[in-house]
């Protein structure tokens, strides 16, 4: 399985939110409560994780997710290992459909 960060980009919320664009080679088995980010101040069961993943193709490959509170200094944690952030960009065009919906 692969799980590649293509785009961490600022989301307009009210709390800190980031928009992640992401590709994935298996999705079919993909636990997304596992994409998470170690917070020390927090027992794991307190730490933030993926929210409103939503396919950005039809065969499942590309994917976005909402993330709250996302600290760029560490990596995310996910079924695959933990993977590097990319420095946050602007949202790309491809990505203005998606809406943040507040929890």
């Amino acid at each position: 399985m692969r799980f590649t960060i293509r785009g961490v980009h600022p989301v307009d919320a009210p709390e800190p939110c980031h928009l992640i664009e992401a590709e994935l080679a298996d999705a079919e088995d993909f636990d997304w409560g596992e994409v998470t980010q170690e917070d020390a101040t927090q027992p794991r069961e307190n730490w933030q994780v993926a929210y409103d993943e939503q396919p950005l193709d039809n065969d499942e490959r590309c994917w976005a997710f909402f993330f709250h509170h996302l600290d760029l200094a560490k990596p995310l944690l996910t079924p695959v290992g933990p993977i590097p952030l990319p420095a946050p960009t602007p949202c790309p065009e491809h990505l203005h459909n998606i809406e943040y919906m507040e929890p």
